[in-house]
């Protein structure tokens, strides 16, 4: 069993390489744009439709030819998805002597890195794995997180963290400050439960919210 230390990475100005043109590419090249990648070379003899869209969007650059050696060069992160498992094998073999984070789509732990099943809503960030043992619990993990957190819930963050920017400038109390703090994160769990269906909560209520929690916080200082 193969223990993993979770982290978020900041992708912005690193260079991707993903080699393979299929759906597990695509899926692939999706969460890195999705985390924030701005610079991804995609490398494969034949691309599916849904990478040249983004190569013609210019999201993504797309070198239609085979791997080669040196492919990886400068390279922060590498993900083998191709077809061939021991071409896959051979790219994560060279990616982990340069010392370069590499996840191999069908080597599961042998890879430097996995892949977890991920919910989005703004700066929420949920991620679940098993680590390779059952990618299908993970997906079903990550489906119910995806329904228990809905789509509202990304306005509800951003409204957080100018409540805690708030509260930071103006309560100089640091107890004081964590309690408001902490009901603003309690009530926002609640938002949407009485109900309104959580991916079509109305914005008029989280205004309501913040604005009743930063009165709150004025009346404590």
């Amino acid at each position: 069993m193969t223990i993993y230390y979770p982290i978020m990475v900041k992708l912005r100005g690193k260079l991707c390489v993903v080699i393979g043109g299929g759906a597990v590419a695509a899926r692939k090249v999706h969460g890195l744009l999705d985390g924030g990648a701005d610079r991804v070379i995609v490398i494969a003899p034949a691309a599916s439709a849904e990478l040249q869209a983004l190569a013609d969007t210019r999201c993504i650059q797309l070198l239609q030819r085979e791997y080669r050696e040196g492919d990886l060069r400068d390279a922060f992160l590498v993900i083998a998805a191709t077809n061939n498992r021991h071409v896959n094998e051979g790219i994560a073999a060279t990616a982990d002597k340069l010392g370069i984070l590499v996840n191999a789509a069908d080597l599961g732990e042998e890879g430097g890195f996995v892949t977890p099943s991920v919910v989005r809503r703004g700066e929420l960030l949920l991620a679940v794995t098993t680590g390779g043992a059952s990618p299908a619990l993970a997906g079903i993990i990550g489906k119910e997180l995806s329904r228990q957190f809905g789509t509202h819930f990304g306005e509800v963050v951003e409204r957080l963290r100018l409540l805690r920017a708030h509260v930071m400038s103006n309560i100089p109390d640091s107890e004081q400050r964590a309690a408001i703090l902490r009901q603003a994160a309690v009530e926002a769990m609640t938002i949407g439960d009485e109900g309104e269906r959580r991916d079509t909560f109305p914005r008029e209520r989280i205004e309501e919210w913040m604005m009743r929690l930063q009165q709150a916080a004025e009346r404590s200082r």
